[in-house]
């Protein structure tokens, strides 16, 4: 039995944004709980990752296998920093296909807005992003030290990656959806795509330096590292640009999940991937 979705002036658009905010905050209020409710360690497993990774190459760069880098930040500060702005984007860009996901056992029952499950899955990407920024203030601050602006800057670099992934997400999730080998290879990137970034090493010719280079979250990680360490972004151009694409793809991202739910769910009707 198929879903009715009741027509929609545009009057109501804004509405009907308010109504899938208020759901989203409901249903994140209800997970998140659940989530962490057994978990004795709670928030530190999401930062737990980024300590492990940095402790892993701080010992492969003294026993000399990776080179310690450019960096005027300490490298265990460095790699930490530029590995938590990676794992904010992976996570982000997996927001929409997850919420979807989750969903499945009601979207096809029951009509609410649907952007009210990406809000809010987005929601806990959200708080995740706030604890890990977090901890990179406090071992800076610690470590390094961090002047406000450096630290305004930081944090912009942490909002950027959360809307890069969840705009880039947002674009890929009908065709995630509808073919799995699309998700697993998505999967299998993001899981491997740190070694793509500038996050433990700096290359500085060659081919994968050109790779390096033109991964999107790179001017994000170097940004971040020169506003810690309390210098000018050697590229502020192309920092800002990477905050505004990821802006404009959010807003795409939303307004094109919000035109092809409707697809999705009868695709999921009719039994289809």
């Amino acid at each position: 039995m198929a879903v009715t979705v009741p027509a929609r002036s545009p009057s109501g658009w804004l509405r009907d944004c308010a109504q899938a905010v208020s759901l989203s905050w409901r249903i994140f209020r209800r997970t998140i709980g659940a989530k962490y409710r057994k978990s004795f360690l709670g928030y530190f497993w999401m930062v737990a990752p980024a300590l492990l990774i940095t402790g892993g190459v701080t010992l492969a760069s003294e026993a000399g296998i990776v080179p310690a880098g450019d960096s005027a930040l300490p490298q265990a500060l460095s790699v930490f920093l530029g590995t938590l702005l990676w794992q904010v984007f992976a996570e982000a860009i997996d927001v929409p296909h997850q919420a979807f996901e989750g969903a499945r056992s009601y979207l096809t029952r029951v009509y609410f807005s649907r952007g009210a499950i990406v809000l809010a899955q987005l929601h806990e990407t959200l708080l995740t992003t706030g604890v890990r920024l977090l901890a990179a203030f406090a071992l800076l601050a610690i470590g390094f030290g961090l002047q406000p602006v450096g630290a305004a800057l930081v944090a912009s670099a942490f909002v950027g990656a959360v809307l890069l992934g969840l705009g880039l997400g947002c674009l890929l999730m009908p065709f995630t959806q509808l073919f799995a080998d699309l998700q697993q290879s998505m999967k299998l990137l993001l899981g491997y795509g740190l070694f793509l970034t500038p996050a433990m090493y700096q290359p500085k010719e060659g081919w994968f330096a050109v790779i390096v280079r033109c991964n999107p979250v790179s001017p994000l990680i170097d940004g971040a590292r020169q506003a810690a360490a309390g210098e000018l972004l050697a590229e502020p151009w192309l920092f800002a640009g990477v905050l505004g694409f990821g802006v404009v793809t959010t807003v795409l991202g939303l307004s094109f999940v919000r035109a092809v739910a409707p697809i999705l769910i009868e695709r999921m009707l009719l039994g289809g991937r």
